[in-house]
Formats: C-alpha cells, sequence, structure tokens
C-alpha cells in the first residue's frame, strides 16, 4: 500500500466521520448557534490553537486492519450540534511514510460528497498557509438533508504528520461568523 492512498483512506475516514456527525445532529436542535462573548476561550488541541465557545470532545475512530499498521497515532477533537460542527484532527504516519497533502484533500471531497443525506456539494480547492506552514483549503456549500450548509477545511502536512481542521455549518450568518472568528484565531504547528 503506498502512502498516497493511506493518507487518503485516512482522510476519507475522519471525513466521513465528521459528515456523520454533522448529518445526525441535524434534526435535534436550533439551526443558529449562539454563544456568549464571555464563553468564547484560548484552547489548544494538537498542535493548534484556536479560540472557541465550546469545548471540544475527543472522538475515538477505529481504524480499518488494513491502515491500521501504516499509523503511529491517530487524534480527533470534535464538538458537533445542528447548527455547527468543528473537528481537529492529526495523524502521525510511520517514519518510512510522508504525507500526501493532494492525496489527502482529494480523499476529504470523495468522502464528504457521498456521505449520507450530502447532496448538491460544491467545492474548490486552494492554497492556504498558517504561521509559514503551506496547506490546502477546501471551501463547499452543499445540501445536508435538504438544508442549505457550508463547509470549510484546512489541511497540514509535514514530514509524516497531517492536520485537518474542518468546520460544517448550516447557512445562516450567525453560524458563518462563528467559523470565522474561529478560523480567524486558528494557528497551526506541526
Amino acid at each position: 500500500m503506498t502512502w498516497k492512498s493511506i493518507s487518503s483512506i485516512l482522510i476519507f475516514i475522519l471525513s466521513f466521520i465528521g459528515g456523520k456527525l454533522a448529518y445526525s445532529a441535524l434534526f435535534s436542535e436550533s439551526e443558529t448557534a449562539s454563544f456568549e462573548s464571555s464563553d468564547w476561550k484560548k484552547q489548544f488541541d494538537l498542535g493548534i490553537t484556536y479560540e472557541a465557545p465550546f469545548e471540544l470532545s475527543v472522538k475515538e475512530i477505529a481504524l480499518p486492519a488494513n491502515i491500521k499498521p501504516f499509523v503511529k497515532n491517530l487524534s480527533t477533537y470534535m464538538y458537533d450540534s445542528k447548527a455547527i460542527s468543528f473537528m481537529l484532527s492529526k495523524a502521525e504516519y510511520n517514519d518510512d511514510i510522508q504525507t500526501d497533502l493532494n492525496g489527502a484533500v482529494q480523499g476529504a471531497i470523495q468522502n464528504i460528497s457521498v456521505s449520507e443525506g450530502v447532496s448538491e456539494f460544491k467545492y474548490q480547492t486552494k492554497n492556504c498557509s498558517r504561521n509559514g506552514l503551506l496547506g490546502k483549503k477546501i471551501e463547499a456549500t452543499l445540501k445536508i438533508k435538504g438544508k442549505e450548509a457550508e463547509m470549510v477545511a484546512e489541511l497540514y502536512a509535514a514530514g509524516n504528520r497531517l492536520i485537518q481542521v474542518m468546520f460544517t455549518n448550516l447557512s445562516y450568518t450567525e453560524n458563518r461568523e462563528i467559523r470565522n472568528k474561529i478560523f480567524n484565531s486558528l494557528r497551526v504547528t506541526l
């Protein structure tokens, strides 16, 4: 198995979980998120510093047997509600495997587009950078079970490490403002 396919499969799994959780949350809560200014706190997880009005929870992910031998460590943190979903993920592969950022982006796009309840998935990718790290950004509009939604993800790779930051929100100004505030506060280190 090549390192390209390993990176793609791992991102595929992570994106699938993010999409599935966002889908599951869509039918029990408010469609707009609301937080007090006092809720916003600086946080640090997986080498990522960010400001958010909520705590992230550890999300355990069972890797497929054919991928597990190639991955030293996989950590995922997530917040999920009907209005917004925020996920941070960091994978460290065995030393002989170098990450493939383009393969990871394609894996994420493929997985999100076929996630349960997702339709009208339209995306664009572009280069991005944070703190001197070069990465890839995916911006998408989509429908999740018929509801207008947006997704923004950034992926960064260095050596055998890969970080993914993904935010999905229903298409309301309040949700978009929360997403933008979080993304504007991001500092990524690998």
